[in-house]
């Protein structure tokens, strides 16, 4: 969920909450307020009518005393009704229409030394509060008027729909507003949300524009440094790894170099004997001449292959194809295995291209063709295949020599860590890298049966 989002629906939430406290904090206000005011009301009502109907009362004048109540009830319509006891205690004068209740004298009895009472009582009707009274002290008459709570009631109906409405229109308000300024506040965390995925794709030295002073404009000012810190050490790292291939390339072309000796060594041999036949007998046959040329071309087509793969140390991404770089390697190596008992297997499937750096891959393929045929001293099957499998492009180079000791096996990608007298350490750690540069994989298995290396590449989509 956005943040602008979340700011709007905790302002929306405050505001209703905020609206519902304020509303149960005035329910309870206005409830007690008007309470207390029906009590007074009803009080002063009950004052005036036990006034009035007193000597009637004294005197048992029933019509009168019913008159004067009836004017009361009729009068006043928060009354629901009126009813007055006479000197015996037994009901004398009431507005109630349809009869009186079995039970009405239990509703609020007023105690001996007690001249009023007020009782809520709930009804079928709602609430009523009954305000009874002694109309004389140390008497029994007594007179209770029922005083309705229908106006509250309405009173906090209007005060609900007002309060709701208000939240409402608050609410809408309010959520424009924290839309505007939400939105105004989280677009400059936008945009840093934005470079950050720039910098975690490798789009180091870019910058991100902030003219605030606050808290975010000193994020952005960090950012920014973080962003021209990772592009120098980019380029540092990147001149450093150089430096390792060409190290490791010139490595390479080393232990191949007695190879390269012995292949030129022999048509310099054959040219040697025709020049030493020359200098007895200066006439050369046209024969002799093809000999010679073709002697240099072997030796030219032999350097240029060398050449070609120690000059190509540039980070160029392309479409490349796996099968042709192994090839490429195999005729590398081709002399270097030429005086070893050492049998060559290729079971190359048909791949589609890997988008990759051609000189780092066949670098990687290189070091690890050559450590498979250096375990191999006295003579083995080199088998190296090449399928696709679950989108990717899978290489497996296998020895059949004596394989890896268990205790260095998880030390084999290690930088500098090197088993050979004569060795960098860089080969298998450089292998390592290109892979994980390429988001692809390295694995081994190996036994006492030989050992297995596994290279995987996303396929180029």
């Amino acid at each position: 969920m956005k943040l602008w989002i979340k700011i709007v629906f905790l302002n929306i939430a405050i505001v209703v909450t905020l609206g519902i406290l304020i509303g149960m904090a005035i329910r309870e206000v206005v409830i007690n307020s008007l309470r207390t005011e029906l009590t007074r009301q009803g009080e002063s009502i009950a004052k005036n009518l036990s006034s009035r109907i007193a000597d009637p009362i004294l005197i048992d004048d029933f019509y009168n005393a019913q008159e004067a109540i009836e004017d009361v009830r009729g009068a006043e319509h928060d009354i629901e009704y009126v009813f007055v006891t006479n000197k015996d205690g037994h009901l004398f004068a009431h507005t109630f229409k349809n009869g009186h209740p079995p039970d009405v004298m239990r509703w609020n009895p007023l105690v001996a030394d007690s001249l009023l009472s007020v009782h809520l009582l709930d009804t079928e009707k709602g609430f009523i509060r009954d305000i009874g009274m002694k109309i004389f002290a140390g008497m029994n008459p007594e007179l209770h008027i029922g005083i309705k709570e229908e106006r509250i009631t309405q009173t906090l109906n209007r005060i609900r729909n007002l309060v709701i409405t208000l939240t409402i229109v608050v609410t809408l308000i309010g959520t424009v507003f924290s839309c505007s300024l939400s939105r105004f506040i989280t677009k400059p965390l936008y945009r840093l949300v934005d470079f950050t995925h720039s910098l975690s794709k490798g789009e180091f030295g870019k910058r991100i524009e902030s003219s605030s002073k606050d808290e975010i404009g000193e994020l952005s000012e960090t950012f920014n440094n973080l962003s021209h810190e990772l592009k120098l050490y980019r380029e540092r790292m990147e001149e450093s790894y150089k430096q390792m291939l060409r190290t490791e390339k010139l490595t390479a072309l080393g232990r191949l170099s007695a190879g390269l000796a012995h292949e030129i060594r022999n048509p310099l041999t054959s040219i040697k004997v025709l020049f030493q036949t020359f200098k007895d007998n200066p006439a050369l046959t046209k024969e002799d001449m093809k000999v010679v040329l073709s002697a240099v071309e072997q030796m030219d087509d032999l350097l240029t292959k060398f050449l070609r793969f120690a000059r190509s140390d540039e980070f160029n991404l392309s479409d490349v194809y796996i099968n042709s770089l192994i090839k490429q390697d195999l005729n590398l190596i081709q002399f270097q295995v030429k005086n070893q008992p050492v049998k060559i297997n290729m079971e190359l499937t048909k791949l589609p291209p890997v988008k990759a750096d051609k000189a780092m891959l066949q670098q990687a393929l290189l070091n690890l063709i050559l450590n498979a045929t250096e375990a191999m001293p006295d003579g083995g099957l080199l088998t190296i295949r090449s399928r696709l499998d679950n989108g990717y492009v899978t290489v497996d180079i296998n020895d059949t020599g004596t394989g890896i000791p268990a205790e260095i096996r998880d030390k084999i990608f290690d930088p500098f860590f090197t088993t050979k007298s004569d060795g960098t350490g860089l080969g298998l750690s450089i292998v390592y890298n290109i892979m994980a540069m390429h988001n692809g994989e390295v694995a081994f298995n190996s036994n006492r049966e030989g050992t297995t290396f596994t290279l995987k590449l996303p396929v180029n989509v």
